[in-house]
């Protein structure tokens, strides 16, 4: 059976019951040999959903000993237990709101009484955003997505930094961007925003 789709003026025609091509095939298992985050510690902010539960799936599953935290403890506690029960690695779920500083210190705490140590990964995932054009704006919707999303990621980078260089370790941080951060974009304008300062905080 063919499929047709239309892309502007352009038509493209394939067959449905097979990939374009042989290396196009979806990619199902891990791409990382098996337990290489064996010993490892990952902490995700937002880790309860999307991608942050994606990435913590994927990381437990090589062997890292995860710690998932997000507003919601019933949703991270629920997404911990199922991740575990797949992998068979520890996945801790620490309740938290980034745009909380001494919330962030108190589970950087936890975090070490939890685990013994400090995280080799720092994922700072957990953002916010909603649909508007830019003039219909209220200062409080622009406090709170930049509050999540480039404040909360600086509150954690700079907690967990500080005793990571205390401790002389190593620390890998890495942090969720977006193709508008470099262009902006009328209807996402905060978090445009935000993100390209959390772009310009993680190069720092």
């Amino acid at each position: 059976m063919l499929a047709t789709k239309r892309c502007f003026s352009t038509t493209v025609s394939h067959r449905d019951d097979k990939p374009l091509h042989e290396n196009l095939r979806p990619i199902s298992e891990p791409m990382l040999p098996k337990h290489c985050f064996k010993d490892k510690l990952v902490f995700i902010t937002g880790g309860g959903t999307g991608l942050g539960r994606g990435m913590a799936t994927m990381l437990s599953s090589l062997g890292a000993e995860v710690v998932i935290s997000s507003r919601k403890e019933d949703v991270i506690q629920k997404t911990a237990e199922e991740i575990m029960s797949v992998s068979g690695n520890k996945v801790h779920a620490i309740p938290m709101d980034v745009r909380d500083p001494d919330r962030i210190k108190a589970v950087a705490d936890e975090v070490e009484k939890l685990t013994g140590g400090l995280p080799n990964v720092v994922i700072n995932n957990a953002a916010g955003n909603f649909i508007s054009p830019t003039e219909r704006l209220s200062p409080n919707a622009w406090r709170t997505i930049v509050d999540i999303v480039l404040n909360g990621t600086a509150f954690v980078t700079l907690e967990f930094g500080k005793r990571l260089i205390k401790a002389k370790q190593g620390c890998n941080f890495l942090a969720i961007t977006t193709v508008y951060t470099a262009l902006g974009s009328g209807f996402v304008t905060p978090s445009a925003a935000a993100k390209a300062g959390v772009d310009n905080l993680t190069r720092a």
